[in-house]
Formats: structure tokens, C-alpha cells, sequence
């Protein structure tokens, strides 16, 4: 009975101990939003909220996981496999970061593509590699330009009855 108590108390104990060694909250590594040459810059009349909206629409059409959406500051990003499915078998998947700032009357959004390869066993290792190709990012920024019926405007029946929020992604 006593070894009973002496393992639930060392229990508990060590269960303290490890809630403490965690300082804060789990956060995204916001530095690697920091807008350096790496970003491919493009300049947009609309108003920032737009930009933003068309381009989260843009990646979420393309198959990416967004896994940062902040209108706060303008940052999102996100990743998918080579061929846009998660589940595929290849060894390369694709992750970008994204800033949507002021520009004058207008928005500006900046873009940085990273491959990352995964190699060694079980994919123990990544590289990454940033993905500099001026063709490919004009593209982009033109999907994002022309991407108004991605996003449904204010008020617009979603054909059920309902009324659609054009901030739902």
C-alpha cells in the first residue's frame, strides 16, 4: 500500500515538473515572416483586406494547409505535398510565407516559396531550398489579382438561405 502511494505521489510530482519546464504557449516562429530579398514583391491597387482575402483563397484553392492566418499583422502560410496531396509518396513538399502590407493607396504582397526535401531514414533530414523562379511568382501574384470569385462579397446568399462570410476559410 505504501509502494502504491509512493508511486502516485511520484507521479503527480513529476507531472508538475513537466508542466513548468514548458515556458509559454506553443506560437508560430514569426521571424520567418521577416520581409528580407528572399520575398518576391508585387503591388496591388485593392485595398489590403482584399489582397489578403484573394490570396488565402488562392492557396487554399491550390491545396495548401494554411497553418498561419493572421489579418492582424498580414502573415499566412502554409504547406502541401509535391502534387498538392499530403498522403503523396514523394519526398518534397512545398511551403510558403506570405506578408500583405500597406502600399501607398493600395497593398503590397510579398511571397517567399520554400521546397523542402526530406532525406536519411524515415526522413530524419530537410533542406530547403527557396524557390526563385520570376515566371512562377508572376503567376502567382496574377492568380491572386484575378482571384475576386474565389471570395464571395459581403452579404451574397450562399443559395441555401443563408448569408456567406467572405472571412470563413
Amino acid at each position: 500500500m505504501m509502494a502504491w502511494g509512493r508511486l502516485v505521489l511520484a507521479a503527480l510530482m513529476s507531472l508538475a515538473v513537466s508542466a513548468c519546464s514548458s515556458g509559454s504557449a506553443l506560437q508560430p516562429d514569426r521571424s520567418i515572416f521577416s520581409l528580407d530579398n528572399n520575398y518576391q514583391r508585387y503591388a496591388y491597387n485593392a485595398p489590403i483586406e482584399t489582397t489578403f482575402e484573394q490570396t488565402v483563397a488562392v492557396f487554399k484553392e491550390a491545396g495548401y494547409k494554411l497553418d498561419v492566418i493572421d489579418r492582424a499583422t498580414g502573415q499566412i502560410s502554409g504547406t502541401r505535398g509535391a502534387s498538392g496531396d499530403k498522403g503523396s509518396p514523394s519526398d518534397k513538399d512545398l511551403k510558403f510565407y506570405a506578408l500583405v502590407l500597406p502600399k501607398g493607396p493600395g497593398s503590397e504582397l510579398g511571397i517567399k516559396i520554400v521546397q523542402v526535401l526530406r532525406r536519411g531514414p524515415l526522413g530524419s533530414s530537410r533542406a530547403e531550398l527557396i524557390v526563385d523562379d520570376a515566371v512562377m511568382y508572376q503567376y502567382l501574384f496574377r492568380r491572386v489579382e484575378n482571384a475576386s470569385y474565389l471570395v464571395p462579397a459581403m452579404g451574397q446568399s450562399d443559395g441555401m438561405g443563408g448569408a456567406l462570410d467572405y472571412r470563413e476559410f
